[in-house]
C-alpha cells in the first residue's frame, strides 16, 4: 500500500535529495513525505533487500554501498543538490564511536560539492560530564559543518510510535505499578514529537546552512514524562525516586522490562544523567511555522497512530512459511498461525464470516460461551449479533466488533468483553499461487499490571484454541 502525505509548503523545486539512513526510523518516515514534496529521492543502503517490502521501494532510486568502504560508492554523489545524513551508532562503544568518525570523514570526502547537509544529533547536556555516545553525536556534526555546509539539528527524547524513547516510556509506566528509580528521573529533558522532527528536516531544504540549533518542547522532567503518560491511560503509579545514579544497572533494567536493548539502553540512560534541556530560540526564530505539539499531545498521538498503524500494516507474503509466530511489538503481544488450504479465498472466507454465529464457533465454543457468561455477570453488555449476509464496519460478530474488512480477504475484529486492556483477533484468507492460506492473528494490548497478568494466564490455552479452530475453519472450506 502507498503511502501519502500532504506535503509541505516549500519552495526548491526538482532538487534531488540523498538519504543515508534509510532504514532506520527517521529515515524511512522522512522518505515517503519527501517524495510527496515532489522530490527526487536517492536512498543509500548496503542492501537493498532491507528496503524491498516498503511502499516507496519503486519511487527511489537505490544505491548500494558502504559509506566505511569508499571504493562502493563511486557515482553516488552525482546529481545530488542536499543530503540528510542520519546514521549513528546507539552504543557507548569505542568501536562504534571510531566507526560514527570514519563514516563521517568519508561522507565529508565524497561529497566535497554538495549544496546542503542536514544532519539530526542530540542535544548536550548542561553541565561538563557527557556521554560518550552524546559526545559521538556532537563530533559526527563538527565533522561535517567544518567541511561541508551543514544545517545540524539537536534534538532531546523523540516521541513517536516505535521510537526507542516512546516504547522504554510505555513499558516502564505499563508494567511497573511501582518504580524505585536513580534520581536521574528529576533530570529536564527537552522531547519532541517525531512529527515535528519531521517538519523541520523538510523545511531545512528551503533554508541555506543553518549551523546548530537546539529543537523540541519546553523542558519536562523523565518522573513528569512517565506521571504524564500514566495520566493519560488512566494508570496508578507510584514512583520513588532514590540518591543514587547507577546508569548502568538502571539501563540493564529496562533491558529487563522493555523491549529497548541493552546496546540501546545503555546510550539512552547515559545521556540524561545530566539536565538536557539546550536553547531552542534560534530554531522557534527561523522556523516559526512549526508549532510544536506537546508532550502529552506527542503521548496521544503516538498511542493513536501505533493502533492506526496496526489497523493499516498488510500481512506479508513472504512471511507465509512459517505456521507460528508470538511475538511482542508496539506494545501488543501478537500470535500468529497460518495454515494452507487448497479451498479458494472466496468459500474461505464465507467460512470466516461466519464465525459465532447462531450455529457458535468451530472450535471450543463452550469455552467462548463460558467467557461470554462471566462477561454478562460483571456487567457487560448483552451480544446482538449482526445480519452476516452484508457485514460492514461496525457490526457485531458474536462478541467481536468489525473494525475493518476487505471482502474475500480480511476482517479485523476487537472485543466487545471487558478485559484489562483491548484484544483484537485479525482473520485473513490470503492467495498465493494456487494455494490459500489461513492467517489467524490473535492480538492483545496489556493496560497495566493486570493487564500483564491476564495475558500469560489465558496464553496457554491459545495453543489448542486456535490451533482446533484453524483445523476447523479449513475442513469446513474444503
Amino acid at each position: 500500500m502507498k503511502e501519502f502525505y500532504n506535503p509541505i509548503k516549500i519552495s526548491t523545486k526538482n532538487a534531488r535529495i540523498l538519504v543515508t539512513g534509510a532504514t532506520g526510523y527517521i529515515g524511512g518516515r522522512l522518505i515517503p513525505r519527501l517524495l510527496s514534496n515532489k522530490f527526487k529521492v536517492r536512498v543509500l543502503v548496503r542492501d537493498k533487500e532491507k528496503i524491498k517490502k516498503k511502499s516507496w521501494f519503486s519511487d527511489v532510486e537505490v544505491f548500494e554501498g558502504d559509506l566505511t568502504k569508499p571504493e562502493t560508492l563511486v557515482g553516488l554523489p552525482d546529481g545530488v543538490d542536499q543530503a540528510y545524513y542520519l546514521i549513528h551508532s546507539m552504543s557507548d562503544s569505542q568501536d562504534y564511536i571510531a566507526l560514527d568518525r570514519l563514516v563521517a570523514e568519508n561522507f565529508v570526502a565524497l561529497f566535497k560539492n554538495i549544496k546542503h547537509v542536514i544532519y539530526l544529533g542530540g542535544i548536550s547536556p548542561d553541565g561538563t560530564k557527557i556521554s560518550d555516545h552524546l559526545n559521538s553525536r556532537v563530533e559526527v556534526g563538527k565533522i561535517l559543518s567544518e567541511s561541508l555546509p551543514t544545517t545540524q539539528f539537536c534534538a532531546g527524547p523523540i516521541i513517536g510510535s516505535g521510537s526507542a524513547s516512546y516504547e522504554m516510556l510505555r513499558h516502564l509506566c505499563e508494567k511497573l505499578p511501582v518504580m524505585i528509580a536513580p534520581k536521574w528521573i528529576n533530570h529536564l529533558v527537552r522531547p519532541i514529537s517525531i512529527r515535528d522532527v519531521l517538519k523541520y528536516l523538510i523545511l531545512a531544504i528551503d533554508k541555506m546552512p543553518l549551523t546548530k540549533m537546539d529543537i523540541g518542547t519546553k523542558p519536562i522532567t523523565f518522573k513528569d514524562m512517565m506521571l504524564s503518560y500514566c495520566g493519560f491511560r488512566g494508570l496508578k503509579r507510584f514512583i520513588v525516586p532514590i540518591p543514587i545514579l547507577a546508569p548502568g544497572l538502571a539501563a540493564r533494567w529496562i533491558g529487563l522490562m522493555t523491549p529497548i536493548t541493552n546496546l540501546l539502553a545503555v546510550p539512552i540512560v547515559k545521556g540524561i544523567v545530566n539536565n538536557i534541556v539546550g536553547d531552542t530560540s534560534r530554531a522557534r526564530e527561523v522556523f516559526p511555522e512549526v508549532r510544536l505539539l506537546s508532550f502529552k499531545d506527542s503521548i496521544k498521538s503516538s498511542f493513536e497512530k501505533t493502533k492506526s498503524e496496526f489497523v493499516e500494516t498488510s500481512w506479508n507474503k513472504q512471511d507465509i512459511y512459517p505456521d507460528y509466530q508470538m511475538f511482542q511489538r508496539r506494545g501488543r503481544f501478537e500470535e500468529v498461525r497460518i495454515r494452507e488450504t487448497d479451498s479458494s479465498p472466496e468459500r474461505l472466507f464465507s467460512v470466516l464470516k461466519n464465525l459465532g454465529d447462531k450455529n457458535g464457533w468451530l472450535a471450543w465454543n463452550f469455552l467462548w460461551t463460558i467467557r461470554k457468561f462471566v462477561d454478562r455477570l460483571v456487567g457487560g453488555r448483552k451480544i446482538i449479533d449482526s445480519d452476516r449476509r452484508n457485514l460492514k464496519v461496525g457490526d457485531l460478530m458474536d462478541c467481536w466488533r468489525i473494525e475493518k474488512i476487505e471482502n474475500n480477504r480480511k476482517i479485523l475484529l476487537k472485543m466487545t468483553l471487558k478485559s484489562p486492556g483491548d484484544a483484537w483477533l485479525k482473520l485473513e484468507s490470503i492467495p498465493h499461487k494456487s494455494k490459500t492460506f489461513l492467517v489467524i492473528t490473535a492480538i492483545f494490548e496489556p493496560k497495566g499490571t493486570w493487564g500483564y497478568l491476564y495475558w500469560y494466564s489465558i496464553f496457554p490455552f491459545h495453543k489448542y484454541i486456535f490451533r482446533d479452530l484453524a483445523t476447523a475453519i479449513i475442513s469446513k472450506a474444503e
